[in-house]
C-alpha cells in the first residue's frame, strides 16, 4: 500500500467505502474521498483526510472501479 492507492475502508456509518491513501504513519492510514483527492490535486494542496487503523483498510481488487464524480456508471 502506498500514497495514492485506492483502498476499501471498513466504516461503522457507511460500511465498506473506497478511498485514496494520503499518508501512512505506523498503524494509521490516512485516507480521503476520490473527490477530495482530485480537488486537492487541482488546487495544489494537501487533501483533507481522516486516519484509520490499518486493520480496517484493505486493497481494492482489480475488478472494482471508482464511480465517476458526476454519478454516471461506465459500461466498460
Amino acid at each position: 500500500m502506498k500514497i495514492g492507492d485506492l483502498v476499501k475502508a471498513e466504516t461503522i456509518s457507511e460500511g465498506s467505502v473506497n478511498r485514496r491513501v494520503v499518508e501512512i504513519k505506523g498503524d494509521t492510514v490516512y485516507i480521503c474521498t476520490e473527490g477530495e483527492w482530485l480537488s486537492a490535486k487541482t488546487e495544489h494542496r494537501e487533501p483533507i483526510c481522516v486516519g484509520f487503523n490499518k486493520r480496517y483498510i484493505h486493497p481494492v481488487t482489480a475488478d472494482l472501479r471508482v464511480t465517476p464524480l458526476h454519478g454516471s456508471v461506465s459500461n466498460a
